[in-house]
């Protein structure tokens, strides 16, 4: 009789699990999948010669050059989900624009992911237009979508994640560090140097002038440097057996080349070029005078 009453609360419980099975999966979809877009416009005084911060962990970043003295803002918030995540989503996140006329840090707060939001279902970002005076300092971070610069001069520095970013009509100093995009720089001069990192990731960078101390590392991609014939550097490359070095330049050796390494004086030496590739080929080209 208790091993008949047992097994009869087992079936009712079983019963009960296997109706709120149901009741989860309808409301999953009841749950619509929905889009949602905003588009946003901001702005804050900005002198030329400033600094500038922006910091947007999804979705497109443009900055360009203008005359104007101010930073200009606009913010375009997409969201593809769960309809039950869209409004809160939608309030939460904020384009925020704080410091003063020196310097202005524009900044793109997300809402906190936890395991109740559908994050994992659909596409949601800000994509960024920033202009901002030519003149100017910048620091951008920028992950999972597309970083473009044009019509800057001063230093920049790009940190970025799943992004490819190009660079056109830039003049100063240069830094970039990437995981899992690549890197085009155009038209631009190069005064200060240039430090780049990347992983798995490739790089073409051309330029019109080249100065200062300078080091290029790509890992499980390639890297072509596309310098003018005049330029006059000390070089120091390094082969390895998953690795190959080319280049236009004629190279003078400082003890000749060792084990993969390639040191030496191009048109009487000067700042020390340091290029790397793991797992790619490195192209170091003369371009047009």
């Amino acid at each position: 009789m208790h091993y008949l009453l047992r097994k009869a609360q087992s079936y009712d419980l079983l019963l009960l699990l296997c109706i709120l099975l149901i009741l989860a999966s309808t409301g999953c979809v009841v749950d619509e999948h929905v889009n949602a877009e905003e588009d946003l416009r901001e702005q804050a005084a900005l002198v030329s010669g400033g600094s500038l911060t922006v910091e947007n962990g999804r979705g497109d970043l443009r900055l360009v050059g203008s005359d104007a003295p101010e930073v200009q803002v606009e913010a375009h918030k997409f969201f593809e989900g769960s309809e039950f995540d869209r409004e809160r989503w939608m309030r939460e996140t904020k384009i925020r624009i704080e410091g003063d006329e020196q310097h202005r840090h524009v900044k793109v707060d997300y809402p906190e992911m936890h395991f109740g939001w559908g994050f994992w279902n659909g596409n949601r970002g800000v994509n960024l237009v920033v202009r901002v005076p030519r003149e100017l300092n910048a620091i951008l971070k920028d992950g999972r979508g597309h970083l473009n610069v044009r019509d800057i001069t001063g230093k920049l520095e790009i940190a970025s994640s799943r992004s490819d970013v190009e660079i056109e009509s830039f003049d100063g100093e240069l830094r970039v560090r990437d995981s899992r995009g690549n890197l085009k720089v155009r038209d631009s001069s190069v005064h200060g140097g240039v430090r780049v990192t990347l992983e798995r990731g490739s790089a073409d960078i051309r330029l019109k002038q080249f100065a200062g101390d300078s080091d290029l590392e790509v890992s499980r991609g390639d890297l072509t440097f596309t310098i003018p014939p005049d330029s006059a550097f000390t070089l120091d490359a390094e082969r390895s057996r998953r690795s190959s070095f080319h280049t236009d330049f004629g190279v003078l050796a400082q003890g000749g080349f060792k084990d993969g390494d390639i040191r030496g004086n191009v048109n009487g030496g000067g700042p020390i070029l340091r290029l790397r590739a793991e797992r790619g080929s490195v192209w170091l080209r003369a371009g047009m005078q």
